[in-house]
């Protein structure tokens, strides 16, 4: 196996471990600075696993990954907002 394909399987391993940090309870979403790192890792897993076809100009994948970019930065503006009012 190509070193490549081991460290995209351990980043995506590891990122959904560490998005288990996101919790809800009775006063809404949170989520910690693990709850980022696994969002960022399971990002470049994706972006590790189908860069080929992003660099190639697919639509599907690059339309995927900006909404999942997206996604996360709407996670971590959310977590400086909460931090920030409370």
């Amino acid at each position: 196996m190509p070193k490549r394909q081991i460290l995209i399987g351990v980043a995506f391993a590891l990122g959904l471990f560490l998005v288990a940090g996101y919790t809800i309870d009775n006063r809404g979403f949170h989520s910690g600075i693990y709850g980022i790192l696994g969002s960022l890792l399971l990002m470049a897993a994706y972006l590790g696993t189908f860069w080929p076809q992003i660099k190639a100009g697919d639509r599907h994948a690059r339309r995927l990954a900006c909404l999942l970019a997206v996604l996360l930065a709407l996670i971590i503006i959310l977590n400086i907002a909460e931090a920030v009012l409370a």
